[in-house]
C-alpha cells in the first residue's frame, strides 16, 4: 500500500474573494469532510500533512519584487485587485503563501521518502507569471515546486497539468528547459482563458520540445480525450523517465463543470490518474504530487478527489453513475485525430521518438 499524505490546515480558508466569485469559502474544508466522510483519511497508510508558507526564497524565486510589494500593500489594506477575476483581501499574501506552500510541503514530503504520494485540496495555480497574477491565481505554487525539487537534486520533473484551462503562467518558467516537460491536455485556447497553449508552442532552445500542448473542441468526451491521451502521453513520458511528477487531474473539464465545455466523466480521470501512478512507481519511485487545481462544481469536484485519492491509497470509492449529455461526433474525432497528428509531428521529431 503507497504512503498517502493529505495536506491541511484550516488557514487555507483565510481567504475572501467575494459571494459569488467561483472559489468560495469551505472550498478546501468541502474536501477535507468529503474525505473523511467517506473513510480516507482514517486508512492506516493516509496521513495529514500541515502545510507550511512559501519561503521568502521560492517567493523572489517565482515572482517579481515589485509584484510581491503590490500584493503585501493590497494584503495590508484590503483595497486593490490582483486582476480583474481575482478580487485583493485583506492577508491575501498570507493566505496565497499557505495556499501555495502546501505544493511545496507535499513534494518535501515526498523527496523525503516520509510519503509516496500526496494529495492537496489547493495548488495549482498555473496562471500566475513571474510579474502577473490573474486566473484565481497569486503565487505560482507549481513553479515553486519544481524549482524546490531542482534545489533538492532533480533533474527530469514532469509537470502533467490536464487543468481545462491552459497553465499559460507555468509554461512561460520553463520554456526553454529540458529539466522540465510539461504536457498540458486543455480546451481550445481560441474559446477558452487564457486563451493560449496552441499545438505549435513547443518550448525553445534546449527545451525545444518538452513542452506538449493538446487542445480538445468543446464537447469533447472521454472517447476522444483518452484516444489523444493513449497516443501522446505514455510515448513521451516513456522517453523522458521523469525523476518527480506533478498532476493536475483536469476536475473542471468534467461535464457538469461550469466554467468549461468539455465532456468527461470520472471515468477519464481515473485512466489518467491510474496512469500516472503507475508509471510514477515505474520512474520515478512513486514520486508524485496531485493538485486538486480547479473544478467548479461542488459534485462533480468531489466525485473528481474521491477517484483520485482511490487510486493513490488503493482504498475503494465509486462515483454515482453519470451520463454525460453529448457523445463523440463524427467532427469532434475528426478535429481531435488532426491534433493528434500535428502534436506528434511537431514534437516527437524534436525528441526522437
Amino acid at each position: 500500500m503507497c504512503r498517502v499524505g493529505f495536506l491541511w490546515n484550516p488557514r487555507l480558508e483565510t481567504f475572501d474573494f467575494g459571494t459569488k466569485h467561483p472559489i468560495r469559502v469551505g472550498r478546501f474544508q468541502m474536501v477535507r469532510d468529503f474525505l473523511a466522510a467517506n473513510d480516507f483519511l482514517s486508512q492506516p497508510n493516509v496521513e495529514i500533512i500541515t502545510p507550511e508558507p512559501l519561503s521568502d526564497e521560492l517567493l523572489k524565486t517565482i515572482h517579481a519584487q515589485e509584484y510581491l510589494d503590490a500584493v503585501r500593500r493590497i494584503s495590508e489594506t484590503g483595497e486593490g485587485q490582483i486582476a480583474i477575476d481575482t478580487p485583493g483581501f485583506k492577508g491575501i499574501f498570507e493566505n496565497a503563501s499557505i495556499t501555495s506552500g502546501a505544493t511545496v510541503t507535499g513534494v518535501r514530503a515526498v523527496a523525503s521518502g516520509t510519503i509516496d504520494h500526496f494529495l492537496s485540496p489547493t495548488g495549482g495555480f498555473h496562471h500566475a507569471k513571474f510579474d502577473w497574477g490573474g486566473g484565481f491565481c497569486i503565487f505560482n505554487d507549481v513553479a515553486a515546486a519544481v524549482f524546490e525539487l531542482k534545489n533538492l537534486g532533480y533533474h527530469k520533473i514532469l509537470v502533467a497539468d490536464f487543468d481545462v484551462h491552459h497553465g499559460n503562467g507555468t509554461q512561460t518558467y520553463f520554456y526553454d528547459d529540458p529539466g522540465v516537460m510539461q504536457i498540458s491536455f486543455h480546451e481550445d485556447p481560441e474559446w477558452m482563458f487564457p486563451h493560449d497553449g496552441f499545438i505549435h508552442d513547443i518550448g525553445e532552445g534546449p527545451g525545444r520540445g518538452y513542452t506538449i500542448n493538446m487542445h480538445f473542441p468543446m464537447d469533447s468526451c472521454d472517447g476522444v480525450y483518452m484516444y489523444a491521451f493513449d497516443e501522446i502521453v505514455p510515448p513521451l513520458v516513456e522517453f523522458y523517465e521523469p525523476e518527480f511528477i506533478i498532476l493536475l487531474p483536469g476536475f473542471d473539464a468534467h461535464y457538469r463543470d461550469r466554467l468549461a465545455h468539455l465532456n468527461l466523466t470520472t471515468d477519464a480521470i481515473r485512466s489518467v490518474a491510474s496512469y500516472f501512478h503507475d508509471v510514477s512507481h515505474r520512474f520515478s519511485k512513486g514520486r508524485l504530487g496531485v493538485l486538486a487545481g480547479g473544478g467548479y462544481t461542488n459534485d462533480s469536484f468531489k466525485w473528481g478527489i474521491g477517484v483520485v485519492m482511490s487510486v493513490l491509497s488503493g482504498y475503494r470509492y465509486n462515483p454515482p453513475k453519470q451520463e454525460p449529455p453529448f457523445e463523440d461526433d463524427e467532427e469532434t474525432w475528426d478535429t481531435v485525430r488532426a491534433n493528434v497528428d500535428r502534436v506528434k509531428a511537431l514534437v516527437f521529431p524534436e525528441l526522437g521518438i
